[in-house]
């Protein structure tokens, strides 16, 4: 999953036509201080850095054993495995043992970042941010359901880091977006693709950003809105791209926010 520019050039283009949508599904986040599943379906993840990490070398502890995770900034990392685990834990390997050939224990690993599991997911995606999570660890971890079930291709995932409700019109639909909640449109698309045009809102109606999405039935789109950087007065979009197979199952009904 690569990141790509946005443009946040104001942009009057509307299509003269909107195909219609599929069902929306609303997908929880979860990040450090909340509630952790006592049993979790979690069988795999991949991160997502969107700056370099202080250290270079990032692990997660799978039982007994510390993994290294591979990570370029801006892009989705391979997946792993992740069973019998209630969080994923990520650690700063703080030296290296003398002995290159010898793995170094638990004392050489540091806790960077820690979130919690959902319940039902069987794949999760964890954006990772070089910032203070809520327990003072040094990377902040945000989960969310990355299934094709919840997150199908053809899709668009959009992300409100922004303190306010957003409301979103997209694909033909209308998506009221709360602070620190995901939503999913799947816009019907014809087999080329196309670009759809994109128009963000605040809570009173006005017009905040307008712009255009390529979107293709073999890719998936997830698009973080962020408030403006600094020295900046409009907001921040990264989007992340994944080209998956077609998926023939529509998202999950709408559920409760967790």
């Amino acid at each position: 999953m690569k990141s790509r520019p946005v443009s946040l050039v104001l942009s009057k283009f509307l299509l003269t036509a909107l195909l219609a949508v599929l069902p929306l599904a609303s997908t929880a986040t979860l990040q450090a201080g909340e509630p952790v599943s006592a049993t979790p379906g979690i069988r795999e993840f991949s991160c997502i850095a969107w700056d370099n990490l202080p250290c270079p070398e990032l692990f997660y502890r799978q039982g007994n054993r510390y993994v290294p995770i591979k990570l370029s900034p801006g892009q989705r990392s391979q997946a792993y495995p992740l069973k019998d685990a209630h969080a994923l834990e990520l650690f700063f390997l703080k030296e290296r043992a003398a002995d290159s050939g010898k793995p170094a224990s638990s004392d050489n690993f540091e806790l960077a970042g820690l979130a919690p599991l959902l319940p039902e997911a069987k794949r999760m995606l964890f954006l990772i941010e070089v910032r203070k999570d809520f327990n003072g660890l040094p990377l902040q971890l945000r989960g969310m359901d990355d299934s094709v079930e919840t997150f199908p291709a053809g899709s668009f995932r959009f992300f409100n880091q922004t303190p306010n409700l957003l409301r979103i019109e997209f694909g033909g639909a209308t998506l009221d977006v709360p602070q620190g909640e995901a939503k999913v449109v799947v816009p019907a698309l014809t087999a080329a693709g196309g670009f759809l045009p994109v128009i963000i809102k605040d809570a009173e109606g006005r017009n905040i950003l307008e712009n255009r999405f390529f979107a293709q039935r073999t890719g998936r789109e997830l698009v973080v809105i962020s408030p403006p950087v600094e020295g900046r007065t409009e907001m921040s979009l990264k989007i992340f791209s994944d080209v998956i197979p077609a998926s023939p199952t529509p998202p999950k009904k709408a559920s409760s926010p967790r």
